[in-house]
């Protein structure tokens, strides 16, 4: 049999014809839809130069070739082998750097989600502003044979050049029809710009005397001055890359040793950031830290949109050495990043609550890694993953500080029982010894500090006849209780209604008792009993700007408050030398949530808290007021034990597949009809066990049940819980049915979460 013929083996319509290249540029692009792949499009000559990776274009998408914003991940040359669809139009504003880019689609390789999505929450960091684009439009010179009266104002009005619709309209006063006509004819084309808008914040500030300041005569404590020298040693150039974890006790000057190696690292001509868990704390940081760098940039969501634009230059530019921020500023664009911080590694509020979901911990770490930057995470309490990286990965090295500063000492702490009332009893929240430690307290001239993680007045309306609860006809969650609007209200959801009378039952008819006493109540003892010591409450309800927290702070380091009660905002990153004095109300109650990670939560909320007391001259005292006294955590929290409280959190989660010895993915289905949020998580539960099974028969599929929450903002919601070991089994599930587009369930909404920090 003869060989067949080269032509005719390859389709003649294959071969480029005369004076087209045989080769292609092609741009590989990520659309800004909910798609997952990727699409190869050819670059038209008059764009080569223009078009490279990170740069945003609009291309055609679908069989409709509809127009779409897409990002550029890849540019190459490739062998012409078929007709490809064109990029449109080309965006002008500066592409994405290369590291952020490559940062940004492992964000959407290990979170599954799409590679836009990913760089749309890295875009804004660019520009301080959302990654929105702007229409304008130009006369091209081609004029229509016949053009109408508007037309005409039109093309005039475009002959100083190209305008926006709505300056257009202004000008010429034409009509959508109009415009639309000119396109149509050739006679007006459209571009698209950049458009900066809200969404990211950076604010550059600079101190006059920074430079040398008193902190910088302190002398380091030997645990100190070995961890700053192992950090200072990993900035060398050459020094092989690595994650460090500053494990110290609360007081230990932990803050000290970050402010020094971000000094090191500038003296090397290096950038840093510092990341913080909460907005007030990155302004607080920052005012702290003034003073001791020149240089320095505030980023966080709450700035203004001027501050956004020019800081984000300024960082840009490089006329930045330290970036202090929340989650967000860990895309800070630094073009000579040595040092990545993040202060409180623990706290859940580095993980983005919407798409992606990541967690800008780990974020950091690998951040780190791709740019050869040091990474720092600090923590009392580490969270269990970082503390089991700590001890098993060959690159995470553990610093230690256990001992608190000179002149610090831990508090004396002590558990008190305070059992809860029977039904429809009513009994106080302050115990008769935390009244009488506070009224010592406050007698020597010293502050007290109470933690109560209950906003409103009583958590609960129950009824004392059939201890019927008001709950939202929502989301089913009890209506807390606020005195100050005499309001019910949903902390779930938002829902407001007015206080009922009486059972919400009618054939009951029952008085109606304020049941778990919150932090409006606490407030109105102390009040009672202390009528002559100042208060500041520090809570959502009080605190409702920005500018309120910060002011509240400073007044009562100032001493113009005696006592400072709160919720959990009052346990992060505080340090008053004058408090002698810490209470926690209902020490236990985080501790009957439903979630795996309750108990890592409780331990380091309460600790936290303990540890904010003592860090002054003199005796100080902790006071943890709990129901179940007995309980191990709250026997670690009062010894601040934390390897204690690890070693057997850890054992108990290993035989129970939770992590950090195995990878979870949450899987949520929710929508307004029951039936379909349910039909939905059944149906990926069954995909997911078809897959799982071919990638690793180790991975566990949880059956499709209802949330722990099952019902939010009238959504019903069910989940399918993902369980594998942590060889990325877990990912490459999640992508497999990705690109079987198989994630796509017929639910008002769905969410992937990638490694959650709860399971409610």
């Amino acid at each position: 049999m003869s060989e067949p013929c080269p032509a005719v083996e390859r389709q003649l319509w294959l071969h480029a014809r005369e004076g087209q290249r045989a080769r292609d540029i092609v741009a590989e692009v990520a659309f800004r839809l909910p798609d997952y792949r990727t699409y190869a499009l050819a670059v038209p000559d008059r764009w080569l130069a223009q078009v490279t990776p990170g740069v945003r274009v609009v291309a055609p998408y679908g069989r409709s070739d509809r127009r779409a914003e897409a990002w550029v991940i890849d540019v190459s040359e490739q062998a012409w082998d078929h007709t490809r669809k064109a990029l449109v139009e080309v965006d002008s504003a500066p592409p994405m750097p290369a590291a952020l880019l490559q940062l940004g689609v492992w964000i959407a390789d290990y979170y599954v989600c799409p590679i836009a999505v990913a760089l749309d929450a890295i875009a804004p960091v660019l520009a301080g502003a959302a990654p929105k684009s702007l229409a304008m439009f130009r006369a091209t010179g081609q004029v229509p044979a016949r053009v109408g009266v508007r037309q005409r104002q039109a093309l005039e009005a475009l002959a100083g050049g190209a305008l926006s619709r709505a300056e257009l309209a202004a000008r010429a006063q034409i009509s959508g029809a109009t415009l639309r006509s000119l396109l149509e004819h050739g006679a007006v084309q459209q571009t698209r710009v950049s458009q900066p808008a809200a969404g990211f914040v950076a604010g550059e500030r600079r101190a006059a005397h920074a430079g040398h300041c008193p902190e910088d005569d302190f002398v380091l404590t030997e645990d100190q001055a070995r961890a700053l020298d192992t950090i200072v040693k990993a900035l060398a150039p050459g020094a092989p890359w690595g994650a460090f974890l500053l494990f110290g006790a609360p007081g230990s000057g932990k803050t000290e040793v970050y402010v020094r190696a971000i000094r090191a690292a500038i003296e090397r001509q290096l950038q840093a950031i510092l990341l913080v868990p909460e907005i007030a704390l990155a302004t607080q940081v920052a005012d702290r830290l003034m003073a001791r760098f020149a240089r320095v940039a505030v980023w966080h969501s709450r700035m203004s949109r001027a501050q956004r634009r020019q800081s984000a230059a300024a960082i840009r530019g490089g006329a930045v050495d330290v970036v202090i921020g929340t989650r967000t500023a860990v895309f800070a664009p630094l073009a000579r990043l040595g040092l990545i911080v993040v202060d409180e590694e623990q706290e859940g509020s580095y993980k983005n609550l919407s798409r992606p979901y990541y967690h800008a911990r780990d974020v950091a770490i690998k951040r780190g890694q791709l740019e050869g930057a040091c990474v720092l995470l600090g923590s009392a309490t580490p969270a269990l993953e970082t503390w089991q990286n700590a001890q098993r990965l060959p690159h995470f090295r553990l610093l230690r500080t256990p001992r608190r500063v000179p002149g610090a000492t831990l508090p004396d702490a002590r558990l008190i029982d305070c059992s809860r009332p029977a039904l429809g009893q009513e009994s106080r929240v302050l115990s008769p010894e935390l009244e009488r430690l506070l009224r010592d307290t406050l007698a020597e001239g010293k502050q007290a500090i109470l933690l109560h993680n209950r906003r409103g007045y009583a958590a609960r309306l129950q009824c004392r006849r059939c201890g019927l609860t008001a709950s939202c006809e929502r989301c089913g969650a009890a209506l807390v209780y606020h005195s100050a609007e005499d309001l019910l209200k949903c902390h779930r959801c938002g829902l407001r209604r007015e206080k009922p009378e009486t059972c919400l039952d009618d054939t009951c008819g029952g008085e109606l008792t304020r049941a778990t006493p919150a932090i409006q109540r606490l407030e109105a003892e102390l009040r009672a009993a202390l009528p002559a010591a100042r208060l500041s409450r520090l809570d959502r309800d009080t605190m409702r700007r920005l500018s309120d927290y910060a002011q509240a702070l400073r007044g009562f380091a100032a001493g113009d408050a005696d006592i400072l009660l709160g919720t959990q905002m009052i346990a992060k990153g505080l340090d008053f030398p004058n408090v002698a004095l810490v209470g926690v109300i209902d020490a236990d109650a985080p501790l009957r949530l439903p979630d795996f990670r309750a108990n890592e939560h409780a331990f380091q909320l309460l600790a936290q808290v303990v540890g904010r007391a003592g860090r002054g001259a003199g005796a100080s005292h902790a006071l943890l007021q709990a129901s179940e006294t007995a309980h191990p955590v709250l026997r670690d929290v009062l010894a601040l034990d934390y390897e204690s409280f690890a070693r057997r959190e850890l054992e108990s989660r290993r035989g129970l597949l939770f992590p950090p010895f195995w990878r979870l993915i949450r899987f949520v289905c929710a929508d307004a009809r029951r039936a379909q949020a349910r039909d939905g998580a059944a149906q990926l539960e069954q995909a997911l066990r078809a897959i799982a099974g071919r990638v690793n028969a180790a991975i566990q599929v949880d059956e499709a049940a209802p949330c722990v929450i099952a019902r939010v903002r009238d959504l019903f919601r069910y989940e399918v819980v993902l369980r594998a070991p942590r060889d990325g089994s877990a990912q490459r599930v999640a992508q497999q049915m990705a690109r079987a587009r198989r994630l796509r369930p017929r639910t008002a909404r769905f969410t992937i979460d990638v490694d959650p920090i709860d399971v409610l």
